[in-house]
């Protein structure tokens, strides 16, 4: 599953050390995660597109 983390963190000016604060996901599982070396549960997938200020999932992960 690609996603669009790294792209909306950058327009935010958030780094990943503070996407992961903001999330409650540990840094290296937001790293894995960004990285699409792992796939998202639906509620990190959630907070993560809560954090990012976008209204739908489907806005930060593209599925393949």
């Amino acid at each position: 599953m690609k996603n669009n983390i790294k792209r909306l963190r950058t327009q935010l000016n958030i780094t990943q050390a503070e996407l992961s604060i903001l999330t409650d996901i540990p840094i290296d599982e937001l790293d894995a995660i960004e990285s699409d070396q792992v796939e998202p549960s639906l509620i990190d997938a959630h907070k993560i597109t809560k954090a990012l200020k976008q209204e739908f999932i489907a806005s930060v992960f593209e599925l393949d």
